[in-house]
């Protein structure tokens, strides 16, 4: 790297911007096996502990978070309407993307404000998420 400048090669990016690609295994089964696979084995790490939760009737089951069948925009929107951090106007603003954080209705446009919004359906996080899916 020179004086001045910012250019690196593809070798020397950051850790946390390389390709997942370079960690992952091509999987022999299902992936619904191999996930059950994995909390098997992660549960049977456990040792004694696992022998505690069993006796008080806590056991592994899979359980994958509603929406999960979902296209990838439905499900991503999903993730950050659960997690409360997404492109709403609030964020946007503190990003410096945009100048204003306003909603239509002219209220600050907060990931909580996007739950509750006239704009979107007000039945479930699904129609929720597939009401914003392409905006936040």
């Amino acid at each position: 790297m020179t004086t001045g400048t910012h250019s690196m090669s593809t070798h020397e990016r950051l850790s946390s911007r390389s390709s997942f690609l370079d960690t992952t295994e091509v999987l022999d089964t299902t992936p619904t096996d191999a996930r059950i696979t994995e909390w098997q084995n992660q549960w049977n790490s456990l040792g004694s502990q696992t022998t505690q939760w069993m006796e008080r009737g806590i056991t592994p089951d899979e359980c994958l978070a509603t929406g999960q069948d979902q296209p990838w925009a439905v499900c991503k929107t999903l993730n950050r309407l659960r997690v409360g951090e997404g492109r709403c106007k609030v964020s946007m603003k503190k990003w410096k993307i945009t100048t204003s954080d306003a909603c239509v209705y002219g209220e600050s446009q907060t990931m909580e404000h996007i739950m509750r919004c006239s704009q979107a359906p007000q039945c479930t996080k699904l129609a929720c998420a597939n009401h914003w899916k392409d905006v936040i």
